[in-house]
């Protein structure tokens, strides 16, 4: 089903959910609720929604599962890289920096792919024991 409109009454906001074959007319399933009156406004579904958005989220969903995956793994790279010590400079030109963010990058993705190649698992994560491995 598709949104079609909210309402906001009282203390509490109200989505309201139609049918996709409203505008044809006829319903595929010839659902009960689908001729409702002489209007033919298709099935249609209020669900009221809740003030916390974040209780409103499917966690179970396929969708979201894939998300947070990739959320992590950026999270997890983003704290790798913060331990290069990218975020306080001592170069001042941008060249410069860019150069060295590169490098850093590299050296990141080398880790890993000495990691992946030497089927050390998660020891990939430290540098050190990447090292001793090597």
């Amino acid at each position: 089903m598709n949104r079609d409109s909210r309402c906001y009454d009282q203390n509490r906001t109200k989505q309201k959910y139609c049918c996709p074959y409203k505008l044809s007319g006829t319903c595929p399933i010839d659902h009960v609720k689908f001729h409702n009156g002489k209007k033919n406004r298709g099935c249609t579904k209020w669900v009221t929604v809740p003030d916390d958005l974040r209780l409103s989220i499917d966690r179970d969903s396929r969708y979201f599962n894939n998300c947070y995956s990739l959320r992590t793994e950026c999270e997890r790279y983003n704290s790798r890289f913060r331990n290069t010590g990218q975020e306080r400079m001592w170069v001042r030109n941008k060249s410069s920096v860019e150069n060295l963010n590169t490098l850093a990058h590299i050296s990141l993705l080398a880790v890993a792919v000495a990691a992946v190649t030497s089927h050390s698992g998660q020891h990939y994560r430290k540098l050190k024991s990447v090292k001793r491995t090597a």
